[in-house]
């Protein structure tokens, strides 16, 4: 059983885009003392030719090399269902909410502002890296959910969830890609949780688990109310039991 603490790998394999003179043999060995592995790249071409040598864990992109647009690297990634799921980082020395907002719109994961102490930087890196995984732990929970659609509001029961979306129990027919508001009850939290998600798929139980239920809806948070998003992950942090059998994966 876990305890829900999360462990953050021994080693970190990271693809640099940067220019690659300045990415010097010291600068790596400073890294790999610290953990983290350093594949420097100048462009896209270079970086997927390293994706296919080897298992990188996070794609770090410095939007003030010039010769590279830094976005549209980045959405290329995320709009790759071989690399979609690859955290990225992107970096800059200007600190414009328009760099930030045109880093995060692509799809960064985190945009970080230099200069920042190697440690610091590497630490934000590891809190990344936890909270993806995090996101994929699914806990149960004794409690119904609140499902509020276009043409009306139903109650039904909450089969499992994770930071990323909730599995629910209900005969109710809603067609995948259904937005939806989501409102719930957490063990511990004095708040409400609220979201708004997106239905991604129905899936139908067979009676020989003897489950209380028959189907199932799987939705997809989109975005959370308020502090929602930090009260679903406590919750999860101190429920995440790794020999539980989930239902569903989103």
């Amino acid at each position: 059983m876990s305890t829900g603490s999360i462990t953050t790998p021994k080693s970190i394999k990271m693809i640099s885009i940067d220019d690659k003179t300045l990415t010097t043999d010291l600068d790596r060995a400073g890294y790999r003392k610290m953990g983290v592995f350093v594949k420097p790249a100048s462009n896209y071409e270079e970086a997927r030719r390293i994706l296919t040598e080897d298992s990188i864990d996070i794609i770090l992109i410095n939007m003030d090399y010039k010769p590279i647009d830094g976005p549209a690297i980045c959405r290329h990634f995320k709009s790759s269902e071989q690399t979609s799921t690859i955290p990225i980082v992107m970096t800059s020395v200007r600190t414009a909410a328009k760099i930030r907002n045109s880093a995060l719109d692509a799809g960064a994961d985190l945009f970080v502002e230099q200069p920042l102490p190697r440690t610091a930087f590497i630490e934000r890196i590891k809190q990344m890296l936890e909270h993806k995984t995090r996101s994929t732990e699914r806990v149960p929970i004794n409690s119904d959910v609140e499902v509020i659609t276009e043409n009306g509001t139903f109650s039904c029961p909450v089969i499992d969830l994770s930071i990323s979306g909730v599995l629910v129990a209900t005969d109710k027919e809603i067609d995948d890609g259904t937005v939806v508001d989501l409102e719930l009850d957490l063990p511990g939290q004095k708040n409400r949780f609220k979201a708004k998600g997106e239905v991604v798929r129905t899936i139908t139980f067979s009676n020989e688990k003897k489950l209380p239920y028959r189907t199932g809806i799987g939705i997809r948070f989109n975005s959370f109310y308020d502090k929602s998003e930090e009260y679903l992950q406590k919750y999860i942090e101190n429920s995440a039991m790794s020999e539980s059998e989930m239902h569903y994966y989103l």
